[in-house]
Parts: C-alpha cells; structure tokens; sequence
C-alpha cells in the first residue's frame, strides 16, 4: 500500500487537520521547531510533536519543549494543548510521564480515533455479512478462505488482482466489478475492504463497504452511511462516519446495484432507465461527493447497456474502470478452493465451475456428496438442490421475496424460450410481466419490480438492448423439465394450453435426466401426457418425455407402444437403459447413443440422426435402426477420437492396439510402441491383460526382436477385427466381452 506522505510528520500534521477541521502546519515559536500547530477560535493553539522514536529520552525532550513554548504562549494569552504523537502505541511510563506535563502522549491510531473510531466499525463490518457472500444454505456469514482469482478488463485484457482494485481505489479511480450471479463480486468487495481497512492508518482513507440492498430509497450519500452504520450497530458513530465523509476521507464499497428496489414496474424500455436510474441517486451522490475513488459491483446485464449502467451509477467515463469477474474458476483456481475447504471431490465434467456451485458443495454433508459425485452420479438431484439454492439467496435480497416464486417465475420463462427461434430468448420486459402475472396472478410492482431486473441467468441480448435472455443453460435445461413437471400436476385447461403451442427448443440431456428423476416416481402420469402430446401440435412434450425416460437405469419402462413423429430430440441415451416398445419415426437428433445389446422393440426409422455413438459406420448398426439420414459416427481414426467416442479403459486399449497392429503401415509392432500412451493409472494396469487375451484368442501372434517382443497380426482375423471396430459398443465378439471384464 502506498503512503500518502513524505515522512511521519506529514501523516501527523495530515490527521490533525481531520480530527481539528483547521489547516495544520508546522511553525517557529519562542524560539523552538514545532511539528504542527493548529489555531483555534478564542485565543487557543493546538501544540503537537510528532515521532518515530519511542525512547524515554526522546519522549521527555519533546514534552519539555511542549511545556516551554505552551508557557510562551500564556504569557502572549494564547492557550495551548500540547499533544506528543507517536507511531507505535506508546508504553505506560511514556503516558504517565505526559499526564504529569499535562501533555497528552498518543499513539497515531490512538489520534485518529478522535476522527472516527474506525478499529471499532472495522471489527463490526468484518462479523457481518458481505452482500451474498454466505453460506447458501444457511445464509450465514461465508468463513471459507479466499481463493485469489483475477478481475479482466477486456477493454485492455488486462487482469487486476484485488490487491490492484484496492490500489486503483487509493489512487482516486472509480471500479466497477460486474459479473453473473454467484460469480463471487460480493466476495472480491470483502478482500479489497481488507485490504485497504488494515493500512487505514497509513492512509488516513476510511473504507466503508455497504450492502445496496439495505439501501432502498435512500437518494444521499449521508443516508446511505447513516443507515449501514445503524445496520452495524454504530448508531453513536454516524455522526464521525458523515464527518468523514465530508472530509473526502470515506472510501466507498458498494455492493449490489442490482438490489436496490425501482419503485415501479414498466415495459417500455425508456421508463425503465428512468426509474432504474432513479432509485440509483444515492449511489450517484456518493460517487460524485466522495472525493475518492469508489468501487460499485452488481449484475453484468442489469442494465440495458454499459452506457445506461454509467449514467445510472454517475461515473464518469474516465478515471473508471470496468472489470468482468470470471464466471468459472480456472482447474488450479477450482483444486485451490477444494483444498482450503479440506474437501476431496472429484469434479464431475458435467458440472459448472462457478463459485456459487464450488462453495454448494462444500456445504454438502460427505453423505450427499457421495451420492451425488459418487460412482453413480446424480446430476439431477444436484440440479435439483443448486436451483433452490440460488432461489433462496435471491430471496435473501428483501424480506418480500419469496424463494416459490422466483422459481415460479424461472419455470414460465424458461417454457416462454420453448417457442424462441434463438432457443435461450430473446424475452422482452412484456413478456417478463407476463411471466410473473402468469406466477402470481398480479403486476409486478416496487419489490417484484427489482425481482424481474435481476433475475439470476438472465443476461441482455445485445449491447444496447433491454430484451433479455437466458445465458445460463444449465440452468434453462433443467428449468425446462420442470416445466413440463408442472404439466402432469396442473388441471386440463393449462395442459391444453401448452399441448396447443410448438415448442421448438426440446431438452438437453441435463433436462432429461432432471425430468427423468422426477419420472422415477410416477412414469405413468408421464405416459399418459407424452400420448397426448404425441397427438397434438407440441410433439416435443412427447419426446421430451420418452427421451427422458430412457435414462432411468435400473428401472424398467414400458412405453407402451408410444410413436412419437417429427419432434426434435437433443439425445437419446439407451446405453443402461430399460425402456421398451417405443417408436421414432421422421424426427430429428442430435446424437443417438447405442446399447450394448439391442433394446427391446425400440424403433428409430426414416429420421436424421446428427451423430451415432457407439458404432463408427452404417454397416454395424442393428435392425432396428433403419432408413435414416446419419451425418456422423463414432471415429477411431486417433487416440483422441477414440478417448472421445466414450469407451471404458479396456476397450480403449484393445481399439487402439487392433488398428496399430492391423491397420497401419508395416508387419508388427515393437512392445513398447504397443504401449505408449498407457503407461500410467488403470490404463497400465490393464493394458498387459489386453494383450494376454489378444495372444489367448491367436488374434495377436510374438516373436522375439532384437529390443524385446514384437506383436504381429494374425491376418485371418481382419475382417473380424473390422466389423469389431465398426461395431464398437454394440458387439457381440467374445474379445469385446471378456475386455469388459477386466
């Protein structure tokens, strides 16, 4: 932290004329150098000597010239207070020896405490909690070690550590820190208040971290301290911490532009600026009167545009900078924060990296970490936990919100996107009120109002639009299935309703599994829906549904003979699955993943299917899929495409070795050319049980070379080992098996 001040004396003189309100100075007098002198109304002088050194000898030196020249001064009818300031806190001997001078013998802070008690508010903030930085399911203060991460400015890209936010802020810079929810801006205000708040002395600058959302209707800076230090607890240092300010010495941290409630709800974009800008005026105050640089955080896509976010908060467009917290966590930054929680979790892929769903699960108790992380992961049920999770936080905001309704809210917007030709949005400030009327049965008004503004997830479409749109589709998908959820529960107008639209935007497969975990319970609601749906306009209910009830391994669905015809299917996934008798006919996938053994009258015909896993060329696929338009299949060409097309360890070994040894150029290969790329984890283990097999099964033949073994094919089994590629997961050769085993 840089220092504002040449010397000691320089601090000195500058925290004197805080804690006096008069210029302080330096001045003969009678004949003595005297470090600061402050003249006061009637006649007096304040007298002070400032030091580094706190010897005895020094101490009493000082005091004596104090003395003399206070003397002085009587004889002029000037009356004097004499104060000997210190660096470090000064020692009993030293006080008593100014008590008995009447001299008054303080340490710096000790001084400065006669400005603002600010250890005492520095304590306060530090026990209460920063914005959304809590615990998310208890909404306690959040006690986990920080993980440094870095702030981009992609104006430059340039990334700021807090340490350099903190530095910008001293230097007089205004910062906005601007990111999705549960990205960790609350967190970052905490760090920086650290920062700058234990060198307060050094600085004499007074940082004052708020949480906006405490702060509805108030249009001054002064009202915007009174009520936080009222929130603390410091109603006696309301008065010091206003002084502060207008002495430019408060450094403000404001917290959540986004959680400061508008007053009333509007479609048209250009009132809504108005309004948006207006319940701002606080923070407008504060940024224009503070003297110091201020840093504002909140929601990136709050507002419709960076420039309506700048004219709303009152920062000027120099001296300010705009900085982007990232959304996930690095992989060092991810390991780093599990370690400092003490918590082994191995990641799922399938899992998101932002800090919100780091720190939900190091909540978690080992039990449900090990059901939902474990061999059998449960992507659903975390779903399922994060969604109420972040409708609860929100909630937290004003204690108005309800955490049933804004998921209430989420599940309309998300069946809205359903019709949207740009799958995520585009939805329009109408059709947010209408989402919420549609929830609750009335207007959004004042609370509800900054309700719909921040949604979390929903994002602005476009630079200058107010129009909004999900950017968060691990959230969208599983919202999606919980719309149709809602379905199976709700009466037969609203089903009709919805059987009557086009959905365009089926489930991906985090929906699916969602609606599947759902499904376990009660499939044949499920059924019945799909059936109708599989006759009405909105064939994508019906093969959402029969999508995602292939997943539910373990259990046996019969669908019953379902036909679901022309509907868009993200993934079918019948590689553990149960289902039954159930046809596909002219729909669309993206990726159909196949079983190891056929299903049981499952039919996919006369469809356009984008990729089939599980089989690299149309010759291995069964009978049951027949007369359809395949783009694309499994390739085993590389290492890397054999990794990617999802086969366990073992057949990955054997695939590899079948086309070094059969298909690529030359009459063998070495052992250790064999073998590279597998000499580590349960690859190695298995890779020598592999090529056991191979020479058990007279595939592979050896011989001796002049640096170890050299494995040869043997050419009758070619064709054999081609239709085995081909096939991949769906054969039926005893090799394949018995690798399975292994």
């Amino acid at each position: 932290m840089k220092l504002r001040w040449q010397n000691f004396e320089d601090q000195v003189r500058d925290v004197a004329a805080h804690v006096f309100g008069r210029p302080c100075a330096p001045r003969r007098i009678a004949g003595r150098d005297i470090d600061g002198v402050i003249d006061l109304p009637a006649n007096q002088v304040v007298l002070i000597e400032a030091t580094v050194d706190h010897t005895v000898g020094k101490n009493a030196a000082d005091i004596n010239k104090l003395v003399s020249v206070r003397n002085a001064l009587f004889q002029e009818n000037k009356f004097a207070r004499c104060m000997f300031i210190t660096k470090k806190n000064p020692t009993p001997s030293m006080v008593n020896n100014g008590a008995d001078n009447n001299v008054e013998v303080l340490g710096l802070n000790q001084f400065a405490a006669d400005f603002i008690e600010y250890e005492r508010y520095r304590f306060a903030r530090r026990s209460y909690p920063f914005g959304s930085a809590v615990n998310p399911e208890s909404g306690e203060m959040d006690t986990n070690k920080y993980v440094p991460v870095q702030y981009l400015d992609k104006k430059f890209n340039k990334s700021y550590s807090h340490k350099d936010i903190a530095e910008k802020l001293l230097s007089g810079q205004n910062v906005v820190v601007i990111g999705e929810y549960g990205s960790g801006k609350s967190r970052c205000v905490a760090e920086v208040f650290d920062e700058i708040s234990q060198e307060w002395g050094a600085t004499f600058k007074f940082p004052v971290a708020v949480n906006l959302r405490e702060c509805w209707g108030l249009e001054d800076a002064d009202e915007i301290i009174r009520r936080h230090f009222t929130k603390l607890g410091l109603e006696d240092m309301r008065a010091s911490a206003v002084k502060a300010y207008n002495r430019k010495a408060v450094i403000f941290l404001l917290d959540g532009f986004d959680e400061i409630g508008i007053q009333a709800w509007s479609s048209d974009a250009e009132k809504l600026r108005e309004v948006r800008a207006q319940a701002l005026s606080g923070v407008q105050d504060a940024v224009k009167n503070s003297g110091n640089g201020t840093l504002i955080t909140g929601r990136e896509h709050y507002f419709s545009s960076d420039k309506e976010m700048m004219t709303s908060l009152g920062l000027p467009s120099t001296g300010t900078i705009i900085l982007h917290v990232k959304e996930e966590f690095s992989l060092e930054e991810l390991l780093k924060y599990f370690q400092t929680t003490g918590i082994d979790v191995t990641f799922p892929d399938w899992l998101p990296r932002r800090p919100l769903i780091c720190q939900t699960i190091a909540q978690l108790s080992d039990a449900d970490r090990g059901r939902m992380f474990g061999s059998a992961e449960n992507e659903a049920e975390f779903w399922d936990r994060f969604i109420h999770i972040v409708c609860e936080r929100d909630a937290r905001i004003n204690k108005s919100f309800n955490a049933n309704t804004i998921y209430d809210v989420f599940i309309s917007l998300a069946d809205l996107t359903r019709t949207k030709e740009a799958n995520t949005g585009p939805i329009n400030q109408r059709e947010l009120q209408e989402a919420f009327e549609n929830s609750v049965g009335a207007l959004p008004v004042e609370n509800a109002s900054v309700m719909l503004q921040r949604l979390p997830s929903l994002g602005r479409v476009a630079a200058d639009s107010a129009d909004r749109q999900f950017i968060d589709t691990y959230i969208l998908d599983g919202l999606r299935a919980r719309g149709i959820a809602r379905l199976i529960d709700s009466d037969e107008a609203a089903t009709q309703t919805a059987l009557a639209k086009r959905w365009s935007n089926c489930l991906q497969p985090l929906g699916q599994k969602v609606l599947a975990l759902d499904a376990s319970q009660r499939s044949g609601g499920y059924l019945n829906l799909a059936r109708k749906a599989a006759e009405s306009t909105n064939r994508t209910i019906a093969s959402d549904i029969a999508s995602s009830l292939t997943r539910m391994p373990g259990q046996a669905v019969d669908m019953q003979g379902l036909r679901v015809v022309d509907a868009p299917i993200s993934e079918l996934d019948l590689v553990d699955s149960q289902a039954r008798n159930v046809h596909f006919s002219e729909c669309t996938f993206e990726e159909v993943i196949l079983p190891t053994l056929p299903p049981e009258n499952i039919v996919i015909d006369s469809s356009l299917i984008a990729k089939v896993s599980g089989a690299s060329s149309q010759k291995a696929l069964a009978g049951w899929i027949k007369n359809n338009d395949i783009e694309e299949f499994d390739s085993v060409r590389t290492m890397r495409r054999i990794r990617d097309a999802g086969l366990n360890p073992g057949h990955e070994i054997l695939v590899v070795m079948i086309k070094k040894v059969f298909f690529q150029p030359g009459t063998g290969r070495k052992e250790e050319a064999l073998q590279r790329g597998f000499e580590s984890g349960r690859h190695n283990k298995i890779t020598p049980k592999v090529i056991n097999l191979l020479l058990h099964h007279n595939i592979f033949g050896s011989f001796k070379g002049d640096d170890g073994l050299v494995y040869t094919p043997n050419r009758s089994m070619t064709q054999r080992m081609q239709k085995m590629l081909d096939e991949l997961k769906s054969s039926r050769d005893e090799v394949w098996l018995a690798v399975a085993n292994l």
